[in-house]
């Protein structure tokens, strides 16, 4: 940013630019600045939400944060796992489909809706 500053500086300094230009110029630079870090701060606050049920009474409601997730997801797609197990639950997970879903910064929402109707578990996972 601060070179972005000097150039604005400089075009006003060699008149290419008029004080109101810079001033919109200087704006704009802010804004995005602040724009980058709301992005930044979005992507630290999400998380993944991991909640069975077993005849409609939980069994686990587990909330990570992705940081914990990235390196989870980097391990297990080394080991070639397919599926997580959580308090003794296995919850099959598609890691492909999860880490393009944790990669997008704007999707939220369900990535896991599996229903087990003989054993009556429902087991969800969805971002945050």
């Amino acid at each position: 940013m601060k070179e972005e500053i000097k150039k604005v500086l400089k075009m006003l300094e060699e008149k290419k630019i008029n004080n109101d230009e810079a001033v919109e110029l200087l704006d704009a630079l802010k804004e995005t600045e602040k724009e980058e870090q709301n992005i930044a701060l979005d992507k630290r606050k999400r998380f993944l939400k991991i909640r069975v049920t077993k005849e409609g009474k939980p069994q686990v409601n587990v909330v990570l944060p992705f940081g914990l997730i990235n390196w989870g997801l980097n391990i297990a797609s080394r080991m070639g796992k397919n599926n997580v197990d959580i308090g003794g639950e296995k919850i099959p997970i598609n890691m492909e489909e999860l880490s393009k879903a944790m990669n997008d910064p704007e999707f939220t929402g369900k990535i896991v809706d599996v229903v087990e109707e003989e054993e009556g578990k429902h087991i969800e996972i969805e971002i945050v």
